[in-house]
């Protein structure tokens, strides 16, 4: 794992690279600025893993600089950590819209530490599995020894509109019980996934499911959202709750969406698919683990609704 840390303050980069090194991992490369690790990180030789940046910068702030880091082809899904203090936190928000990954806030302590750099460690081999599989996607072959299962919330391939799961849940633990009461949730399955991942080479499942997500990405582009697959041929959308959505619009659209992958389905032989789209749901302001209870409603709700039929011409 090779990290890049951004930051205006030395200090802070000696004290992370002494609790780094403490937790067992190399030290980062460190930068002071957002354009000297834009200029590293345009180099595709000069290769990181992961990226520590802070959020309140001279110059270029965090939240600029992660989103000029997106539009660098080799760096689209690196995972971004962004580092504020709390008086930042405000900020976190921007941050994951522009493709934020996670965020540490300042100062840092050795446990937080090592359990988002235990994250990051995770999200980088779900993308070394994702370039692999999207590799075998532009040969048209599978991969060997390639495996995941199909509750798995995998990363899919060429979807700059998704964000891991795992950022997602991440993201909304970050909230305070008021600010998550503020966003609604809404799911949306592909029926009959568990069949379609029995009858499909990993590739083609995962081309299917990227396919359905960036339709639905599309089809939510009015609104400010964060969209992640979430395993089990199921989709889990973030809004905000001042947004509100209408089902059933959504559904048309998306069926509109779904039509332009047509010829390419029926050229392939590919099966029908068939999406629901479930009910908004929120959290309660006094519920337990909130998080896990409003993305499980809303889970819950999409396999409980009969949906929208959005099929695919089949051979």
């Amino acid at each position: 794992m090779r990290y890049l840390a951004v930051d205006d303050d030395p200090s802070f980069h000696f004290v992370l690279t002494q609790m780094m090194c403490q937790l067992g991992y190399q030290a980062p490369v460190c930068v002071t600025s957002a354009r000297e690790a834009l200029e590293r990180l345009a180099n595709p030789n000069d290769k990181f893993d992961a990226i520590l940046l802070d959020i309140q910068m001279p110059e270029m702030d965090g939240i600029e600089a992660c989103q000029h880091i997106r539009a660098i082809a080799h760096h689209s899904s690196t995972p971004i950590m962004m580092v504020t203090t709390m008086v930042g936190r405000d900020h976190v928000d921007q941050a994951f819209a522009v493709g934020a990954t996670d965020y540490l806030t300042k100062p840092i302590n050795r446990i937080e530490l090592q359990a988002r750099l235990g994250m990051l460690d995770r999200l980088v081999q779900e993308h070394n599995l994702a370039r692999s599989l999207q590799f075998a996607m532009e040969s048209m072959d599978d991969v060997p020894g390639m495996r995941f299962a199909f509750e798995d919330a995998v990363a899919l391939p060429k979807n700059g509109s998704l964000i891991e799961y795992l950022a997602l849940e991440n993201h909304l633990l970050t909230l305070s019980r008021l600010k998550l009461h503020t966003h609604t949730a809404i799911a949306f399955q592909v029926v009959g996934g568990a069949n379609l991942f029995r009858r499909l080479t990993r590739i083609e499942f995962l081309d299917c499911m990227a396919d359905v997500g960036a339709a639905i990405a599309a089809c939510m582009k009015r609104q400010s959202f964060l969209l992640a697959y979430a395993g089990s041929g199921e989709f889990v959308c973030i809004l905000n709750r001042a947004q509100p959505v209408d089902t059933f619009e959504i559904e048309h659209e998306l069926g509109a969406e779904l039509m332009v992958y047509d010829a390419v389905y029926e050229s392939l032989g590919l099966p029908m698919l068939e999406v629901r789209v479930g009910a908004t749901v929120s959290s309660g302001l006094f519920s337990p683990s909130a998080v896990k209870t409003m993305l499980g409603r809303a889970r819950a709700s999409v396999r409980g609704q009969s949906g929208y039929q959005m099929q695919f011409l089949a051979g």
